[in-house]
């Protein structure tokens, strides 16, 4: 059971009223000392039982002082027998009012009872359903946030990266034109001649057919050398490729193939060519 709902089961109201048993004053005592929410309930129970009973406070009849003086007086002068009756026929007179006055007092605490309880569960249930909402927009704004937050730090990380590549002194740079039927597509090579590496950079190759993708070629003394597949649907900034095995290099060259590769160029299927 939550705060909300030991606070709405009724309980306070019973603590406040003297209802409930010595097991059950320790447990609220104890949520009381816990859960400041408790410790607010039963603060504005007693309140609400204040304002009520200054609210409809019984005044004594005016007699009444007026009857106990006398009965005070004749106990004083009539013989003990007399005292003695009159004194039963107050208490039972007195018993009476008290009797009276408890139950009016406990009619009066079972009405602000449940009053007090149809109030408290429809404030409590308010706020909690208000906190509950608000709870979820703030998890989902917070997951949305984080999500984008990784993005771009993803995002961040890369662009460094690319910008290391392209402002190193070693690495060189060749455009590669397209050849054949394939007029106005272009293709950036990048690459290191000391430690071989090689990067493709921005393409505006057209998304290969379906089973199909590119593949990227070096001509390292006189012949084709696999440099890894590619797909621009799935490019972002430059893309790693494989690194050129030692010798001169003398071009680069895309092709189409099947996808995942050939271990030949398709020379019909060359789209663009870049010679060093």
């Amino acid at each position: 059971m939550n705060i909300e709902e030991y606070i709405s089961s009724g309980i306070i109201e019973n603590y406040v009223l003297g209802l409930t048993s010595p097991e059950e004053n320790l447990e609220v005592e104890e949520m009381s000392a816990r859960h400041p929410e408790v410790a607010r309930a039963i603060e504005a129970y007693r309140h609400t039982m204040d304002a009520y009973s200054s609210l409809h406070a019984v005044k004594p009849p005016e007699q009444l002082k007026a009857r106990i003086i006398d009965a005070i007086r004749t106990e004083n002068s009539n013989p003990p027998q007399e005292s003695a009756t009159l004194m039963s026929n107050n208490t039972k007179e007195n018993a009476a009012v008290i009797l009276l006055r408890k139950w009016k007092r406990w009619a009066i605490a079972a009405t602000i009872l449940l009053i007090v309880s149809l109030v408290f569960n429809g404030i409590y249930i308010g706020k909690y359903q208000k906190s509950r909402d608000s709870y979820t927009t703030l998890l989902q704004s917070q997951q949305r946030l984080a999500a984008q937050n990784n993005t771009m730090e993803a995002r961040l990380v890369k662009v460094e990266k690319n910008m290391q590549v392209l402002m190193n002194p070693a690495m060189k740079s060749v455009v590669m034109e397209g050849v054949n039927n394939h007029p106005g597509m272009l293709a950036t090579i990048y690459w290191d001649a000391e430690s071989r590496q090689t990067y493709l950079g921005t393409t505006n190759l057209p998304v290969p057919p379906k089973g199909m993708a590119y593949q990227l070629w070096a001509i390292v003394d006189g012949k084709p050398v696999d440099m890894g597949m590619y797909n621009p649907a799935d490019q972002k900034g430059l893309l790693s490729m494989k690194d050129v095995i030692p010798g001169k290099i003398q071009a680069f060259a895309i092709t189409l193939e099947k996808q995942g590769g050939s271990p030949a160029p398709t020379m019909d299927q060359m789209y663009v060519m870049g010679k060093i």
